[in-house]
């Protein structure tokens, strides 16, 4: 079986045309170089070279044999740098698995920072709900997931990063826009824009209302909280929303933030999970941290 080092003392052989400057470019004695050549020859069963005198001349067979080696050579040594480029954070791929919610209004800014940081580092991002970013992770299509709630897997690590608020969110014309917090009994009767029945945030917001009495009065079901937004811009109702997703229109007065309160539970946990055997690369190792840190910023 013809072996790398043997291709790559050949080459060395060719570049130098003679056995002892190709030893001391590979750091290696002369001998060790005429001991691959001789089991190289003897491999592919010809003469590679022709000794004429201190200097070395290819044979048809070792010219033959040059325009592989050369390619083989040369892709190993991309191979080798790609790979150290890879285990430095160079290079590499970082898959993630998040929340429609985490995905639009989260990871934005971090992504930004990290491409910043690691412009050779290819980064994917698929969104679901919690259960599929889960599984995303079990089956490794995502590296890590960024999902809320708990994690019952025990294959996966589960590390809590933040909790976000759940807000009421009115247009700034609306009477309650003026105070700075509200009860959620008092939404008893208040048009909601909500989003579809079986989605993780109305299941949510369901379970916060009913925990409080208040029998939902759903004016306008949404499939995106983008859309609930406008709707609520439009003054058509109001919702509850993940805080973080309304923090731009809250910041430029198109919309009001009510804290909501006398609901056990209106904070979200963020939890960053990855597989319990999962090889973690550098790349992927300095993106975790990223999130960590920000996080803790945050908090």
């Amino acid at each position: 079986m013809v072996e790398l080092h043997q291709l790559e003392a050949f080459e060395a052989v060719v570049a130098h045309r003679s056995f002892t400057r190709a030893a001391v470019a590979l750091h290696l004695t002369q001998p060790a170089v005429t001991r691959q050549i001789a089991a190289l020859e003897k491999e592919l069963r010809a003469p590679l070279f022709d000794r004429l005198g201190r200097t070395v001349q290819m044979t048809t067979a070792g010219e033959t044999l040059h325009r592989y080696a050369e390619s083989i050579v040369r892709l190993a040594r991309e191979a080798r740098h790609a790979v150290a480029d890879i285990e430095a954070g160079a290079a590499g791929r970082v898959a993630v698995g998040a929340s429609s919610t985490l995905a639009t209004y989260v990871l934005p800014p971090l992504l930004r920072r990290f491409r910043e940081a690691y412009p050779r580092v290819e980064i994917t991002v698929h969104t679901g709900v919690s259960a599929q970013v889960l599984e995303m992770v079990r089956v490794n299509e995502a590296d890590i997931g960024l999902v809320t709630g708990d994690v019952p897997d025990r294959a996966l690590t589960a590390t809590a990063l933040a909790d976000y608020e759940t807000v009421v969110v009115v247009p700034p014309s609306h009477p309650l826009a003026a105070r700075s917090s509200i009860s959620a009994s008092e939404l008893a009767g208040s048009p909601l824009i909500m989003m579809e029945a079986g989605t993780n945030l109305r299941t949510y917001v369901d379970g916060l209302l009913s925990a409080a009495g208040v029998e939902e009065q759903v004016t306008m079901e949404l499939d995106n909280v983008e859309a609930i937004k406008r709707m609520i811009e439009a003054e058509l109702g109001l919702s509850m929303l993940p805080e973080v997703s309304v923090s731009a229109e809250v910041a430029s007065g198109r919309l009001v933030a009510l804290k909501l309160t006398g609901v056990p539970h209106a904070r979200r946990r963020i939890r960053l999970v990855h597989r319990r055997d999962k090889y973690l690369p550098t790349a992927l190792q300095a993106f975790m941290r990223l999130l960590q840190t920000a996080a803790k910023n945050t908090g």
